[in-house]
Formats: C-alpha cells, structure tokens, sequence
C-alpha cells in the first residue's frame, strides 16, 4: 500500500506547481497591486501620523499628496506593477 507521506507530498507538488504555473501566467497580478496598494496607503497614513507627532500641522507644513507613501500608491494604482519594474517608485523595485 501507499503510505500517507507519498500521497501528502504529491498533493503538496501538485499545489506548488499549480500555484508557480498561475504565478507566471501573471494570474497573482490584480492581488500583488492590491496588495501594494494597501502598503502604501498605510504607509502614508502613517508618514502623517509621524508628522502631526513632531507637531506640524497638514497644509502648513506638507501636504498628504506628497507623501512618499502617497506617491508610491499612486503610482502603483496609474501604471500597476510595471512602475515598480521599470524604474522603482520611490526606491522600491521588483
């Protein structure tokens, strides 16, 4: 009889191909931008947080839309992934 790890570990490889086979197909790619796009923002969200803290104040001393955050986000929601490929936003590259 087949034992239990045979079977466990082709289930694991078939997975891990299925999952490399959808990876390169660029299947991942809406959830990777997702994903960067979440970071970002929160990112930004807290560059404010860090600058109200040192006491300066959102349209005196910067602007949000300026934020590195913000920039990176923005970027990655205009041009996808490909902006972090082909020159980085913000020092991030792929």
């Amino acid at each position: 009889m087949v034992s239990a790890a045979l079977i466990v570990s082709i289930i694991v490889a078939a997975i891990a191909v299925a999952i490399a086979g959808a990876w390169f197909a660029g299947v991942f790619q809406p959830l990777i931008e997702k994903i960067a796009l979440y970071f970002f923002k929160a990112k930004a969200k807290a560059e404010v947080t860090a600058l109200k803290a040192q006491g300066k104040k959102e349209g005196v001393d910067f602007l949000e839309g300026e934020l590195k955050g913000n920039k990176q986000a923005e970027g990655v929601a205009n041009e996808g992934l490909d902006a972090l490929k082909k020159g980085g936003i913000g020092g991030i590259k792929l």
